[in-house]
C-alpha cells in the first residue's frame, strides 16, 4: 500500500511517500476489529434503503433509494435536475438467487448460504467505508466504458472509485467461474455475522487455498516507499519461533476437504528469520510440493545463501521487480544498487534450479511504462523466469480523490499494456484466473493426487499464459488452443471422472486425448509444439514432478503473465474475500489476504498479540542471521 503525494508544480516523476508507522501499542484486538466491521450491517437489512448515488444522466451525486419492485431490486435516483431515474440492479443481498452453474451447492459445508457470483451490471455489492472500515452497501455501475464502485457510509458519506478501466474485459471475466466452491468442513468460526467480520476462517468462506502465506518476520533489510506490511519501521518485531511456524504449517495441511499443498513464506523479508532454512526444510518434509519465498532478492544475491535455500527446498522466488534497470527501482524502492542485486539473485536461481516469478507493484504515472519492459525481460530469461505477477497498487489512508483517480491502475489498464507489448488481443487472449479451475479438478481425477483449484472471484486476477518458442517468440495460449471450449469440456469430463482416484480405463484415456486434440490448433502452434507436448506442458503447470527438473525438458516453455489486484477500502468487494485463495496462517487463525493486509487490516490486531521489542529477538538453533548484499543506505 502507498500514499502518493501530488506533483505540485513539478513535471518530474514523484517518488511515493513512505507510509508512517502507526502506534500499535494501542492497536485494536481482533474482536475490536470484528465489532467495528459489522457495526452498520443492520442498516441495510431491509428495504427500502436510502443512500446516495450517481445520476446516470447528469452524473451528480443525488439522494437515492433501493427498493423491491416485483422480483427486482431497483435503484431510484431522485435527481433535482433530471427527475426520478430508475435502474434495475443484479442483487444477492436482498434476493436469494441460485447459481446459474449446474451442480453448484446452495450452501457451504457448514450450512451458510452461498451468494453466487453476479454476472451483470449494475449490481449491488457489500463493500467497506474507506474512513472507518465498516461494511456498507454499495453498487458497481458503468460509466464511460469503465466500471465504478460507489458507496455511502452513514458517518463518512459518499465515495466512489474505479474498479476496472474496461467494462468489456470486466464483463467477460465475470462469466468465467464454475461451480461455487463449498468451503471448509471445520472452520474456526461459525460465520453468523456479516463478512469480513468473522475471519479466522469462518463458515462463509468458500475457497480452498492456492498459495497460503506465513509471515516469518516483520523485519526487513530495505525501507520501501511501497509496502503493504509497513515492514521494518514499526519499532517492534513479530517473528514466530521454529515451533510456532510449524504449528502454522500444520494448520494449513489440516484444512478440510482440501489440504494446502503449496506455501509462500513472506514478511518483512522472510530470509532474515534465523530459522529460515529449517522452516523451509520442515515444510518440504510435511508434504508441501510447492515452496515459494516472497523476497526483495538481497540475500538470494549471495551465492552461498541461494545454494542453501535451494538445498532446503525452495522452488520459486516471488521476486520484487518493479522495472528493468536501476531507474524504476530508484523511484519505487529508493535503494541504490538494487538492480545489480536482482540480476545476481536471478543468476543464482538459474545456477541452483530455482524458478523466479517477477512481482512488480504498478502505480499509474510512476512505473506503468515498465509493464512491457518487464514482459520482454521475462521472455529473454524464460529458462529461469516462469511467471510475472503484476500487482496494481492498493491505497492506504486518506488520499485526495483526484490524485487517487490519477494513480489508480486496474486490471483493465494492465491487460491493454500487456497487449501493447506482446501483440496479444485482450478480448481473445485474457481471462480471469478462475477459468483454469477445471484443470485442477481434471488432473486430480486423473492422478488421484490433490491439486490446486483457483476458485477465486473473477475480479481478483486477470491475464494469460504465453508459450515461448526456442527463438524467444511469445504466443498467447488462446491463439493455439480454443481455451473456452477446452476448459468447458474439461470441466464436464472432470465431473464424470470424479471418484476414480487415478484408475482410468483406456476409453477414459482416449476421451482425454481426443478432447485436447479437438481444441488444439496445430496451424497456429509455435515450432516444436504438438498435442502431446501441450498436454504434458499443461500437466506440468500444476504437477511439479512433471514441470520441474528433468521432466521440464519434455515440456514447452510457458510464461504466466497476469495481474493480481489486491483490494483496498476504496474498491473493496466482500464477495472477493469469501472466495480468496491467498490465505494467511497466523497464531489467531487463517485470514484471507484482503482482510489481513487491507480492508479490515486484521494484521495490526494479530501482531498486537505476538511481538517482541525491536533489537531483542531470540535466535533459533544457532543458525546464523542472513546478511544483506550491501549496507542499507537509510
Amino acid at each position: 500500500m502507498i500514499r502518493v503525494p501530488p506533483a505540485e508544480g513539478s513535471d518530474s516523476p514523484q517518488r511515493p511517500e513512505r507510509l508512517q508507522a502507526t502506534d500499535r501499542q494501542d492497536a485494536p484486538s481482533v474482536d475490536d476489529v470484528r465489532r467495528s466491521v459489522r457495526r452498520f450491517a443492520g442498516a441495510y437489512a431491509s428495504l427500502p434503503y436510502a443512500t446516495r448515488a450517481t445520476c446516470p444522466v447528469c452524473r451528480g451525486v443525488v439522494p437515492s433509494r433501493f427498493d423491491r419492485v416485483g422480483r427486482q431490486i431497483v435503484l431510484t435516483c431522485d435527481c433535482p435536475e433530471c427527475g426520478p431515474i430508475r435502474q434495475v440492479h443484479a442483487d444477492a443481498i436482498w434476493s436469494r438467487p441460485a447459481s446459474d452453474f449446474p451442480g453448484s451447492p446452495p450452501e457451504t459445508l457448514t450450512g451458510r448460504p452461498i451468494q453466487p457470483v453476479l454476472r451483470r451490471l449494475p449490481r449491488t455489492v457489500e463493500t467497506l467505508c474507506p474512513a472507518c472500515g465498516a461494511v456498507v452497501l454499495g453498487r458497481h455501475f458503468v460509466e464511460d466504458g469503465a466500471v465504478y464502485v460507489e458507496k455511502t457510509c452513514p458517518e463518512h458519506g459518499h465515495v466512489r472509485d474505479c474498479v476496472s478501466s474496461d467494462v468489456l474485459l470486466y464483463a467477460k471475466a465475470s462469466w468465467w467461474t464454475w461451480e461455487e466452491p463449498p468451503g471448509q468442513r471445520r472452520p474456526r468460526r461459525s460465520g453468523r455475522h456479516v463478512c469480513p467480520s468473522e475471519c479466522g476462517l469462518c463458515g462463509q468462506h468458500q475457497s480452498a487455498s492456492c498459495l497460503p502465506q506465513i509471515d516469518l518476520t516483520n523485519r526487513c533489510n530495505m525501507r520501501c516507499p511501497i509496502c503493504f506490511a509497513n515492514s521494518g519501521v514499526q519499532g517492534y518485531v513479530v517473528q514466530p519461533s521454529y515451533e510456532q511456524a510449524l504449528e502454522q504449517l500444520r494448520a494449513l495441511r489440516q484444512m478440510d476437504p482440501s489440504p494446502a499443498t503449496s506455501i509462500q513464506f513472506t514478511g518483512g523479508e522472510p530470509t532474515l528469520h534465523p530459522g529460515f532454512f529449517r522452516i523451509v526444510s520442515a515444510a518440504r518434509d510435511m508434504g508441501f510440493s510447492h515452496i515459494q519465498v516472497a523476497t526483495n532478492g538481497l540475500t538470494m544475491a549471495r551465492e552461498d545463501f541461494a545454494r542453501a535455500a535451494a538445498d532446503a527446498g525452495v522452488h520459486v522466488l516471488y521476486l520484487q521487480f518493479d522495472g528493468v534497470g536501476e531507474a524504476p527501482h530508484r523511484v519505487t524502492r529508493n535503494y541504490p544498487g538494487l538492480w545489480e542485486a536482482k540480476l545476481a539473485c536471478i543468476a543464482n536461481c538459474r545456477k541452483f534450479g530455482v524458478k523466479v516469478c517477477l512481482v512488480p507493484t504498478i502505480v499509474r504515472g510512476v512505473n506503468d511504462d515498465q509493464v512491457g519492459e518487464i514482459l520482454r525481460f521475462a521472455v529473454a530469461h524464460i529458462d529461469v523466469v516462469s511467471a510475472i505477477s503484476y500487482q496494481p497498487v492498493s491505497f492506504s489512508g486518506r488520499i485526495d480523490p483526484a490524485e487517487r483517480a490519477r494513480r489508480r491502475y486496474t486490471l483493465g489498464h494492465l491487460a491493454h499494456d500487456i497487449a501493447d507489448a506482446s501483440g496479444a488481443v485482450p478480448l481473445r487472449d485474457m481471462f480471469p484466473l478462475s477459468i483454469v479451475m477445471p484443470l485442477g479438478q481434471f488432473l486430480q481425477a486423473v492422478t488421484g493426487d490433490p491439486k490446486i483449484r483457483p476458485s477465486c472471484h473473477p475480479d481478483c486476477a486477470f491475464g494469460t499464459y504465453f508459450l515461448v518458442s526456442p527463438d524467444g517468440h511469445a504466443v498467447p495460449f488462446p491463439q493455439v488452443v480454443d481455451v473456452e471450449g477446452m476448459f468447458w469440456e474439461m470441466n464436464v469430463l472432470a465431473r464424470r471422472l470424479a471418484g476414480r482416484e487415478g484408475r482410468l480405463t483406456w476409453r477414459d484415456r482416449m476421451a482425454i486425448y481426443r478432447m485436447f486434440k479437438r481444441h488444439f490448433r496445430a496451424d497456429a502452434a509455435p515450432p516444436g509444439l504438438d498435442v502431446k507436448t501441450f498436454m504434458r506442458t499443461l500437466k506440468g503447470l500444476v504437477d511439479k514432478r512433471v514441470g520441474r527438473g528433468a521432466g521440464e525438458k519434455q515440456t514447452y516453455k510457458t510464461l504466466l503473465c497476469a495481474g493480481m489486484h489486491f483490494q483496498d477500502r476504496y474498491n473493496y468487494d466482500v464477495q472477493r474475500s469469501k472466495r480468496c485463495v491467498i490465505l494467511y496462517s497466523t497464531p489467531e487463525g487463517i485470514f484471507p489476504f484482503c482482510t489481513y493486509n487491507c480492508g479490515p487490516e486484521y494484521r495490526r490486531a494479530v501482531e498486537r498479540h505476538d511481538r517482541a521489542s525491536a533489537g531483542n529477538v531470540p535466535g533459533d538453533g544457532g543458525i546464523p542471521e542472513p546478511q544483506t548484499v550491501m549496507e542499507n543506505p537509510t
